[in-house]
């Protein structure tokens, strides 16, 4: 279990040491906590941090609060776990009493701080809204799959079946509401072995009927097509933690603006921006009737006044903080203080300034400019520095659910986990030296 612990130089500083596994697990906790004490040094040095946390259950139906934290280190942005359990040290607590921003993915943690609702988690939200008549083909074809992928009986026929068929894939994909990719994936995988499943089918279910029925594969393959599509926005927002909210918020925008395009192509006959759909249509000679058009039509307005409703305020308050991704522009933001204003005049008449930028290091160029504008570096970091999403908490769950399992579920998970996730290298050698102890001289 070391390597999934910490990493593979740590491992083998430890196994070069003579050890009981009681002490093995003294020196984990060692490293854990030497790496804790370092980063805490760092947020506390650092002026401004942010963070982000989530809350869930382990194997143990035990509540654990997950919290990771932003902070600038060495004039850039750095993210780390701050811890997986209450806070109980002053220091811990400092941190919380200054920080000037918290992202999660549902109420508002701390009052004295500005709250960031997660873009994953809304964009989640976004993708539930359906009408009426793609929920029931949602909720049948998620029935399809549990009649065959729950029953391990049914599973391995199908399995088996598919082999013989010489099929891409040999299995089903279970849906499940947690998973925030899986309607996509599962519609996916349902229609590409959409013949398998019909002749696996045949006579033993009334599920054949909607398999069977044209106009039903024709709004699967739809939603098939456009949960891909909302799958590769969600993964792009996945990776995003190293991305300012500008950049999230332009990719979101141009995604909206696609739904507005994809409408359009609908309305006029053209399918070639689903390729699922447009390939089922071509395939079996089909016309779509105006009703199953106007369903998809429907949607998409419905699914880009979501964007709009979950998103637009956000992006409002952005386009007038313009300024800190283009400050070389003329125009000076009306809400700015008069000190500021003046700072952003100077800034962007500094040719020098102007040629060295960066646009896509924003933190590290306001960090270089924070002696001579000070306003404005104040005004900037506050809005680059905020998680955008929580899903480094999210990962941080997948790695507690591998160390902490049914056979180890009286784990108390923090230092290992701690080890598993932070990105701060661990002398682990010299931790052993600070605290080996001296042999009794009985022994």
């Amino acid at each position: 279990m070391r390597p999934t612990m910490f990493g593979e130089k740590e491992v083998k500083e430890i196994e070069r040491i003579p050890l009981s596994n009681n002490t093995v697990a003294r020196r984990i906790d060692e490293m854990a906590e030497w790496a804790e004490d370092e980063l805490i040094r760092r947020v506390v040095c650092s002026k401004y941090y942010t963070l982000q946390l989530d809350e869930s259950t382990d194997v143990q139906g035990l509540s654990q609060l997950l919290v990771f934290v932003r902070y600038i280190w060495q004039n850039d942005a750095h993210e780390d776990i701050l811890f997986c359990k209450p806070i109980s040290r002053g220091t811990a607590e400092e941190i919380f009493n200054n920080c000037f921003g918290i992202c999660t993915d549902g109420a508002r943690a701390i009052p004295c701080a500005l709250w960031t609702h997660c873009s994953l988690h809304r964009e989640a939200l976004v993708s539930k809204a359906l009408p009426n008549d793609f929920k029931t083909v949602l909720n049948t074809a998620v029935k399809i799959v549990n009649y065959i992928k729950t029953k391990p009986l049914q599973a391995r026929l199908f399995q088996k079946l598919c082999e013989e068929m010489g099929s891409l894939h040999t299995s089903l994909l279970l849906h499940t509401e947690v998973r925030w990719l899986s309607r996509g994936k599962v519609l996916t995988r349902l229609v590409e072995l959409r013949n398998e499943v019909t002749i696996y089918l045949e006579g033993k279910t009334e599920y054949i009927e909607s398999l069977l029925d044209k106009e039903f594969i024709l709004k699967l393959t739809y939603l098939a097509d456009i949960f891909s599509k909302l799958n590769e926005l969600n993964l792009y927002l996945q990776g995003s933690n190293e991305s300012d909210i500008f950049v999230v918020h332009d990719r979101i925008r141009a995604f909206m603006k696609k739904l507005m395009l994809w409408k359009s192509c609908i309305e006029d006959g053209k399918y070639d921006c689903f390729e699922t759909l447009e390939t089922f249509i071509i395939e079996n000679q089909v016309q779509p009737k105006t009703n199953v058009l106007s369903a998809i039509s429907t949607h998409l307005s419905l699914l880009k006044n979501n964007f709009d409703a979950y998103f637009g305020e956000d992006m409002k308050k952005l386009d007038s903080l313009n300024w800190i991704c283009n400050p070389f522009q003329d125009r000076l933001p009306s809400s700015m203080s008069t000190k500021a204003s003046e700072e952003l005049i100077d800034l962007s008449e500094d040719t020098s300034l102007k040629n060295s930028f960066n646009r896509k290091q924003l933190m590290k160029f306001w960090h270089s400019v924070a002696g001579n504008y000070p306003c404005l570096f104040d005004e900037a970091i506050k809005v680059l520095l905020p998680f955008s999403t929580s899903y480094l908490c999210e990962a941080g769950f997948s790695a507690m659910i591998s160390i902490k399992t049914k056979y180890r579920n009286k784990l108390d998970v923090s230092n290992s986990l701690r080890l598993k996730v932070t990105k701060i290298e661990v002398d682990a050698k010299a931790v052993m030296i600070k605290n080996r102890k001296q042999i009794h001289p009985s022994h």
